[in-house]
């Protein structure tokens, strides 16, 4: 069979035809198409490398912190018309008002980006053996030979706190807690009492000689041990079960008009700075009109937590509050 020397797989009597190339396979517009494109997609990523590294983090911490200051305003409030209702009652036949305030678990989220940074609270109340509790011992005689005391085994004794937990991802972690008719404020950083219980001391003696006036309002969380976590809000209810004020007056000059204040929590630092910045403040001297002491226990079944003692010398007079307040959380409107 002849061959043609040009097309070795034909024959010379071939009667097909040669295949041409089409000319599309020459045009370079679909390849500038496909770059285009993939150029565009690189630029879209880059952007949103950009706007999740270094936007949503920025975004994500402000919603963080505004949700901590809408928090911390919350618990204010529920601590103030707390006082307010204790303020109206004591002694009195009329009613407390009820108190309901809606607390915040969760920050803001970012749509798409990122989610909502959910929260903790925890109520825990008092107990007998509770491990938060705030203890006083005051002695006191009338007539120079019969002595008197309040301690924690009459009416010297509260406990329990309510506790929101934020585990922030951008913001700093942060706590908030209510206990003893205060709020505090906890962070890997340290801790401060934000505002205090109703505490006030003067002076009705001499700068030399001073006769400590002291009032102290001990606040006493009852309920049921909840835990809630989520987003969204919750409700809490507090209502007032007792509030009674009773005036201690220590009419003779000895050694035993000392009032002592134990208190046992995990965030005796801020007590204890409160506590000194307070009385100095008030013009006690430290180490001479009042001693104050902060223990951590590191064994035991008070691991983890403080003792502070607080010793404030020459109290003439000691009026004491004490009031019971019922906390429940549960869903806003079902509590």
């Amino acid at each position: 069979m002849d061959l043609s020397p040009q097309h070795i797989s034909y024959s010379a009597n071939s009667t097909c035809k040669e295949i041409k190339k089409s000319p599309r396979w020459d045009n370079e517009d679909g390849v500038a198409a496909t770059v285009g494109t993939i150029m565009a997609l690189l630029v879209f990523l880059a952007f949103m490398g950009i706007f999740q590294n270094q936007f949503v983090p920025a975004w994500m911490s402000d919603n963080e912190s505004a949700h901590m200051s809408t928090a911390i305003e919350q618990f204010i409030n529920l601590k103030s018309s707390i006082d307010v209702s204790i303020s109206n009652y004591p002694n009195s036949l009329v009613a407390p008002s009820p108190i309901y305030v809606p607390i915040t678990l969760s920050s803001a989220g970012i749509p798409i980006f990122a989610g909502p940074t959910a929260g903790i609270i925890t109520l825990s109340p008092n107990m007998l053996y509770s491990k938060t509790n705030f203890n006083l011992t005051y002695i006191w005689t009338t007539d120079g030979v019969r002595a008197y005391s309040i301690d924690p085994r009459y009416d010297g004794h509260v406990g329990g706190y309510m506790e929101l937990y934020s585990p922030n991802r951008y913001f700093v972690e942060q706590k908030i807690i209510y206990e003893a008719g205060a709020v505090i404020l906890n962070q890997s950083d340290g801790e401060f009492i934000l505002a205090g219980p109703q505490f006030s001391i003067k002076n009705a003696g001499l700068i030399s000689d001073p006769n400590w006036i002291v009032k102290l309002t001990q606040v006493s969380v009852e309920g049921t041990n909840k835990t809630i976590g989520g987003t969204g809000s919750k409700g809490v209810s507090a209502e007032l079960q007792f509030a009674n004020t009773v005036s201690y007056q220590n009419n003779f000059t000895n050694d035993s008009d000392d009032l002592s204040i134990t208190i046992t929590s995990k965030h005796g630092i801020a007590w204890k700075n409160y506590f000194a910045r307070i009385l100095e403040s008030a013009g006690l001297v430290n180490n001479t009109d009042f001693v104050i002491e902060a223990t951590l226990h590191t064994t035991g079944s008070y691991q983890g937590f403080y003792t502070v003692t607080l010793t404030i010398e020459n109290v003439k007079v000691f009026d004491h509050t004490r009031a019971l307040v019922t906390l429940s959380v549960g869903e806003l409107g079902l509590i």
